[in-house]
């Protein structure tokens, strides 16, 4: 199981306020977004499936079960057919960067997927 995955985490050091958005995912539903910030996945009710871009993989998110997402990625979930689900997505607001670190912030995962694309 991907390492991301089941980690329990805590709010970030300097992070001065988090936004948590609740949504639901309706049975046979496939929802899809890009992520603007950083952001921990949560579920829980029952399992959630969780596909990121340009992994080969899926996975079953657990009730309790956290996943990690990074700036700039997108995802896919999707709900077992018989119940919805609620989950929910957590950010936290940045504080203290100067304008050179947030231009690298949000260049940062643009340069990760070249990079990681073009070591094959």
């Amino acid at each position: 199981m991907n390492e991301v995955l089941s980690q329990v985490t805590h709010a970030r050091r300097g992070s001065k306020a988090r936004v948590v958005e609740y949504f639901e995912v309706q049975p046979r539903q496939t929802l899809s977004w890009r992520l603007p910030r950083d952001a921990e996945l949560r579920v829980d009710e029952a399992a959630l499936w969780l596909t990121r871009e340009g992994d080969l993989y899926g996975y079953w998110l657990l009730p309790g079960d956290v996943a990690l997402l990074a700036r700039g990625e997108r995802v896919w979930v999707s709900s077992d057919p018989e119940r919805p689900i609620e989950a929910s997505l957590t950010t936290y607001r940045r504080t203290g960067l100067t304008q050179a670190g947030r231009w690298l912030a949000r260049i940062w995962p643009r340069i990760a997927r070249s990079s990681n694309a073009s070591a094959f």
